[in-house]
């Protein structure tokens, strides 16, 4: 009866610890985001009757790998893309659609504004656009109001915000002239959308390299864990 329990025991003492181990696999998981790029009057008047447009996919881990696919076209008046007009930032800030909040990952840039991860693909000068530059995010760690929290956040940490929801973020794109266009208001950038999670991946309880989809919209995410 003895040998009885402590096999029990055992058996219960292993399936515990599975448990423990599978509650921290979430650094597995991966995270889509997606966002449509145009002018936001709202939040930045100057951008009043920009045509120019883009998109892009944010890819996120839980650990705070941040990856950016993104296409721009940069039409009108607000090109073309030179030298003399060059993309010089492009960013996830925090905020809805009425607000310019601060840089929570950087891409790429140049002067004026932070380098992150060097200088952005200046496009095409025929039209101005630049299609599917994948670019990796650095968070802004700078001790300053331009980046989030002062830059005291961590990768992880601001990867969590953006998959949890607790953050509203968008993308933005800012040039030589929207710099200037927005002067004492500061880069508020020239074309900016809202991050909106679209699919989540993680490995399958087989094979590591199998992986199980699931489409899940920031609506489903916030009923399932009961509002925000």
């Amino acid at each position: 009866m003895n040998l009885f329990i402590k096999v029990t025991s055992l058996i219960a003492f292993l399936t515990s610890t599975t448990s423990v181990a599978n509650a921290s696999y979430p650094s597995q998981v991966t995270y889509f985001f997606d966002t449509a790029l145009a002018a936001d009057p709202l939040a930045v008047p100057s951008s009043a009757g920009s045509e120019s447009t883009g998109t892009g996919t944010v890819t996120v881990k839980n650990d705070g790998t941040v990856t950016m696919d993104i296409r721009w076209e940069i039409r009108g008046d607000d090109g073309p893309i030179n030298e003399e007009n060059a993309l010089i930032g492009i960013h996830i800030h925090t905020g809805d659609e009425y607000t310019n909040g601060p840089i929570v990952f950087g891409f790429c840039g140049q002067s004026p504004l932070p380098s992150f991860g060097g200088t952005c693909q200046q496009g095409w000068d025929s039209n101005s656009a630049q299609i599917a530059t994948k670019y990796a995010g650095q968070i802004c760690d700078m001790d300053n109001p331009a980046c989030y929290n002062h830059g005291q956040t961590t990768a992880r940490e601001a990867a969590q915000m953006l998959i949890d929801g607790r953050e509203d973020m968008y993308v933005n794109i800012h040039t030589t002239k929207s710099f200037e266009a927005n002067g004492k208001a500061g880069p508020l950038g020239l074309i900016r959308g809202q991050l909106r999670l679209v699919e989540e991946s993680r490995p399958t309880d087989g094979e590591g390299s199998q992986r199980e989809w699931t489409s899940t919209s920031r609506e489903m995410k916030s009923a399932l864990r009961g509002g925000y």
